[in-house]
């Protein structure tokens, strides 16, 4: 089961559920958080268990560019401001 929690820009108020690590363990597989540039979004991808990825291409915009993306550290993808976690929770498996 992993954790997520809503991020929201101090400047420009955009949001995100993210899981405050960057990554987590899911049913799936391994789950990251990642910076899209092409289309400015935070975007979670699945790494399956036992299968050998070779493109990591962004869900919302098709790109190969993304960077990983942790939380705690990283900026909001629209504006460059600082992300701060909210109250809001949510779990996933």
């Amino acid at each position: 089961m992993a954790d997520y929690k809503e991020y929201k820009c101090e400047e420009c108020g955009y949001t995100v559920a993210a899981n405050p690590k960057g990554k987590d363990m899911v049913m799936m597989g391994e789950i990251y958080n990642y910076l899209c540039p092409d289309c400015k979004e935070i975007v979670d991808v699945v790494h399956p268990h036992g299968e050998k990825q070779e493109k990591i291409v962004c869900p919302e915009c098709g790109s190969e560019k993304l960077q990983k993306w942790n939380p705690k550290t990283g900026k909001c993808p629209k504006c460059g401001g600082d992300m701060k976690a909210t109250e809001v929770c949510m779990c996933v498996d």
